[in-house]
């Protein structure tokens, strides 16, 4: 778990981040590690979180596939030709960027599955991703996690995934088609915070009837953030959090705009990243799949599309 209050500025604001990743009750009780993984990076005015929960039928392999989706999604984000081509992107295209992400991730997964010689649904996992910069913010999902953010001085949540049938199923990564049918983005502008949150504190930040956010927690959470709450005693809270109706692994990433003084805008931008530790119950060399290079993806993707066009 980590905190972050790089030195960028513009107009008077820089961006903070928290996160934090603990494991269950449930989990615990049951000698099982914590299948839930995070990560985030800030360079300049840029900002990408990632939160994933890995399936609890697979409990343990899943955690490969939450900790390298994304560890995935923060290093194709902060690739400078991808943060060059968000920021200048037209609206459209900054929704494909978010595809190309979730595609990139999933291939990256799925060669891991291969290294590990299983097959890569044992490796499932949700996935939840925002991208942002001062100027407008983009995010996806596939999944029950939870996307909240703060757009114009107003909460809302975003992405909320519609149950058709039990309300303990989801959709995953893995699962077919799921970039064709389960993936969905959406672009908002004005944000100045928002919370990615795997599905552990469903019952306690949302409503569950109606899966609007419960304002107080995250109001409070992102004040927290401005004033430089350490990331220690943000997962402490998450462990006291136990009356949740899941005993579930709980990880959460919270970005907000911190005001700063007019003589941080001469400052060089910083840049920071951290993500959650890999998962301990399988051999360390599997931690690290190399990333392919653009023209070797089974087909064009997303960005290469927007970079061509």
């Amino acid at each position: 778990m980590t905190s972050a209050l790089p030195g960028s500025s513009r107009a008077g604001y820089r961006w903070a981040a928290c996160a934090a990743s603990v494991t269950g009750r449930e989990h615990r009780h049951r000698g099982l590690g914590c299948d839930d993984a995070y990560s985030f990076g800030i360079t300049g005015d840029f900002v990408v979180a990632a939160v994933a929960d890995g399936a609890g039928s697979v409990t343990g392999t899943s955690a490969w596939g939450a900790y390298i989706a994304c560890r995935a999604v923060l290093d194709n984000a902060l690739r400078p030709d991808f943060v060059d081509h968000y920021r200048h992107c037209a609206p459209n295209e900054a929704e494909g960027l978010i595809h190309w992400l979730f595609e990139s991730a999933l291939e990256r997964v799925t060669r891991q599955a291969a290294l590990m010689d299983l097959d890569s649904g044992l490796l499932a996992t949700t996935l939840s991703v925002g991208v942002t910069d001062y100027q407008r913010a983009v995010f996806g999902q596939v999944g029950d996690g939870v996307i909240a953010a703060e757009c114009d001085g107003m909460v809302e949540t975003l992405l909320i995934e519609r149950k058709d049938g039990y309300a303990n199923t989801t959709s995953f990564l893995q699962s077919d088609h799921a970039l064709d049918h389960h993936l969905r983005t959406t672009l908002r502008t004005g944000v100045t915070a928002f919370a990615l949150s795997t599905d552990g504190m469903l019952y306690k930040i949302t409503d569950v009837a109606s899966g609007q956010a419960y304002e107080p927690f995250f109001l409070d959470s992102w004040q927290h953030v401005r004033a430089g709450a350490s990331a220690d005693k943000f997962g402490e809270l998450l462990n006291t959090i136990e009356d949740d109706q899941t005993g579930d692994d709980k990880t959460m990433v919270l970005v907000a705009t911190v005001p700063t003084g007019p003589q941080s805008s001469d400052m060089p931008p910083e840049s920071i990243r951290d993500h959650s530790i890999p998962p301990s119950n399988l051999a360390a060399e599997t931690t690290t799949v190399p990333i392919a290079p653009m023209h070797r993806h089974r087909r064009r993707t997303w960005f290469e599309s927007a970079r061509r066009s």
